[in-house]
């Protein structure tokens, strides 16, 4: 039902065992302690744990390890850690296409079905870095180009990464290797569970290589803007690459939390280094409320056409109903409660005059739908 939405907007809060960050560059710089203060907050609030590297162009400006690669043996991170990397892997496909084009092995003009003759032959491999083909599922344009990969060069996709990036030394990339100290990625039900093995075969090319953040920060071309991110849904990994063209200032988040904050992460990156405003997630605890402020937000709200919900008082306390659903909203700033036994939260808005019309549903801390105010109530309501 709609209404269960509200109650469990998010599910996948991950517990938290260690926070510590084995790995800073310029640690009494102002950036890097803001930095550094934003990724313990979302670690604190079981959302993150990984990797975030910044460069401006060649040079290292900073580099910083959170949280565990292993949470069930206690292994931190190390610069040599590889994550699954999910979309980030095309770039790497893109490299290895232009890599056979300058060895002439093959040309962007070249049609697919020179290489693989059941394809269309009206498309080009151009067709296919570019996205000017099967637009609605980018992954079916970038596995079949690593299989024109595999056919141009009479090499497996794994060869060709391998000589790749030993030729601009990549250290810790691959598609299919065995004995690797990979981070193990992570979901959450209830609490923290190693997520299941998931075959990425008929995803090789698109979203089936692991590296690192230094590795994909030696593959950025500068030149060109970029800004990638996302999770992988089945396989506790989250990531996130953005590059400035302008500033030639590449930020780069690698997770091995089943969580889109990734992208989030990067953004407040991109504002700290850039002097802008950012918001700080705000801790999953009781914030000492004055209860007085509880009757400007108790009322009824509207989702949409099918969906209307009550915040009503109760001995100082603010609950939601929902149907048969109450659920207590604990105070954990002057206008945001959070829910205890799921990831959701309230945020309550006031307009220019000081009232509140609206309240904003919280992914965990992520804004998400907005429900308007439709009716106001400064009485307390008698539950069970």
């Amino acid at each position: 039902m709609r209404h269960i939405i509200i109650i469990t907007i998010l599910l996948s809060i991950v517990s938290c065992k260690k926070n510590h960050s084995n790995h800073n560059i310029f640690h009494t710089n102002q950036i890097s302690v803001e930095i550094d203060t934003l990724a313990h907050r979302y670690l604190q609030l079981n959302r993150f744990s990984g990797t975030i590297l910044v460069t401006k162009g060649d040079s290292l400006v900073y580099m910083s390890h959170f949280g565990l690669s292993n949470y069930e043996d206690s292994i931190v991170f190390t610069d040599s850690t590889p994550f699954k990397i999910g979309n980030l892997s095309k770039v790497f496909t893109s490299k290895l296409i232009h890599d056979l084009k300058h060895k002439n092995q093959l040309k962007l003009s070249d049609s697919v079905s020179k290489f693989l003759p059941l394809e269309n032959s009206s498309v080009t491999i151009d067709n296919l870095l570019n996205n000017d083909i099967y637009s609605s599922n980018e992954n079916i344009a970038y596995n079949t180009l690593g299989k024109i990969i595999e056919a141009s060069s009479g090499k497996t996709y794994q060869e060709n990464l391998h000589n790749y990036g030993k030729k601009i030394g990549l250290k810790n990339t691959y598609y299919d290797q065995q004995n690797t100290n990979q981070a193990r990625g992570y979901l959450y039900e209830g609490k923290l569970l190693m997520s299941p093995t998931y075959n990425l075969q008929n995803a090789f090319s698109s979203y089936g290589i692991k590296s690192t953040a230094k590795d994909i920060a030696k593959i950025i071309d500068y030149s060109t803007e970029m800004d990638i991110s996302g999770f992988l849904e089945n396989d506790g990994f989250s990531y996130a690459l953005k590059n400035n063209s302008q500033t030639k200032t590449a930020i780069i988040v690698l997770s091995n939390r089943r969580h889109p904050v990734a992208s989030e992460i990067s953004n407040a990156v991109e504002a700290i280094l850039t002097n802008k405003a950012y918001r700080l997630p705000i801790l999953r605890k009781h914030f000492d409320i004055d209860t007085a402020l509880l009757k400007d937000y108790s009322g009824t709200y509207r989702l949409n056409a099918n969906l209307i919900f009550d915040v009503i008082i109760k001995k100082d306390s603010l609950y939601v109903l929902l149907g048969e659903n109450k659920v207590h909203l604990i105070p954990q700033s002057s206008n945001q409660f959070y829910m205890k036994e799921t990831d959701a939260a309230m945020r309550f808005i006031k307009d220019s005059t000081g009232v509140t019309n609206e309240v904003i549903l919280l992914n965990g801390f992520l804004d998400g739908d907005s429900a308007k105010r439709i009716h106001t109530s400064t009485k307390p309501t008698q539950i069970p």
